[in-house]
């Protein structure tokens, strides 16, 4: 006896594999997938001189991580302490000296020397004259010697630098001059030649 399906039940859904009927295919997205190549072809044969070069590289050590050698310690800073001596002057500097006293302001009292090396004034510790007033910029200027003849140059700081009550970006000193950093005086002097 055969059993046919009752006339209201749905027909079957077709396989996944079979698009529905009346239903275009999807279109192929990008090119087509290169042919797989023959496993055989991927194949090392042992043997030859790849199989030796395989060999050796399996083994071969790489060197241990060392860490890089200690650096020598930084060099002191030769910046004088507040208040301590003149800085010595160079026994092999050529040229003459210059020497800078802060007759009046929060910093009085204190004698520097200018020589061969550019002297920066100003609050940061990094500098070489180090000045404790308020008014003062953290690098605010520097006299440096250029030939026989010294300089003074401002280095942008806020409140200015003045010589003989002029304001300056850069001048050349004299012996005798007043240079005014923050509210500090300043005499400069020259030493010799």
């Amino acid at each position: 006896m055969v059993v046919s399906p009752p006339a209201d039940l749905p027909a079957p859904a077709p396989p996944p594999w079979q698009p529905p009927a009346g239903i275009a295919p999807p279109p192929a997205l990008g090119p087509p997938p290169a042919p797989m190549p023959d496993v055989a072809e991927t194949i090392i044969a042992p043997g030859g001189a790849a199989a030796a070069a395989a060999a050796h590289d399996a083994t071969a050590l790489m060197p241990a991580w060392q860490p890089p050698p200690p650096a020598a310690p930084p060099a002191p800073p030769e910046a004088p302490v507040l208040g301590g001596p003149t800085r010595p002057m160079r026994a092999g500097g050529m040229g003459p000296q210059a020497e800078l006293t802060i007759e009046s302001g929060p910093d009085a009292g204190h004698t520097h020397r200018a020589g061969d090396s550019a002297l920066r004034l100003g609050r940061s510790p990094d500098n070489d004259l180090i000045l404790r007033d308020p008014a003062t910029s953290g690098h605010h200027a520097r006299v440096e010697r250029r030939g026989e003849q010294f300089w003074i140059v401002d280095l942008g700081s806020t409140n200015g630098t003045l010589v003989n009550g002029e304001p300056i970006q850069e001048k050349e000193l004299n012996h005798g001059d007043r240079i005014t950093v923050g509210q500090n005086a300043v005499h400069f002097s020259v030493l010799g030649g």
